[in-house]
């Protein structure tokens, strides 16, 4: 990750499932894990990362993104991980998913390719393990709805723009 700041381009996801999603990340924290993670912003799928000096182009990209691009519904059914360092919820091959990451595909904040993820929690591998294993217990696929795009600047978090998509 990068340590100078930069804004992530993300597609939020509807508020039932915004609540859901906390409850099984409530299900992690009450048990005495911090962890690492965002804790302001809204669960959602990072679409893309860029410098601080794209903000004023990529507000404009996803208020005509918004424009152009409805709603569409997603299913997370798998929990999985990075490096038993990232604990997330894991989408099925979604063409609507995969279409916005195309409209806003850089990885300026830590080079890494692209996987679909909603981060649930972060922090050392045995948190991780363990929190899995929580997460794993409570865990069930879950059909969503992605409703809009937002960006945010990080670090410190500031968020800077958020856009309905279309309703159908």
């Amino acid at each position: 990750m990068k340590k100078d700041k930069f804004l992530t381009v993300f597609a939020v996801f509807d508020d039932d499932t915004q609540q859901v999603l906390k409850k099984y990340q409530d299900s992690i924290l009450d048990l005495g894990y911090t962890g690492t993670q965002t804790m302001d912003i809204p669960f959602h799928i990072s679409l893309g990362s860029y410098p601080i000096s794209c903000e004023k182009e990529l507000i404009e990209r996803i208020k005509s993104v918004c424009e152009s691009n409805s709603q569409f519904d997603i299913k997370l059914d798998k929990v999985n991980h990075f490096n038993n360092k990232v604990l997330f919820l894991q989408p099925e091959e979604n063409v609507f998913l995969r279409k916005l990451h195309e409209l806003f595909d850089n990885n300026y904040a830590d080079g890494f390719p692209w996987h679909a993820h909603a981060t649930i929690f972060c922090g050392n591998e045995s948190d991780v393990q363990q929190a899995k294993e929580i997460l794993t217990k409570n865990f069930q696929p879950l059909k969503t709805n992605i409703v809009s795009i937002q960006m945010g600047e990080f670090f410190p978090t500031r968020m800077i723009v958020s856009k309905d998509l279309c309703k159908e």
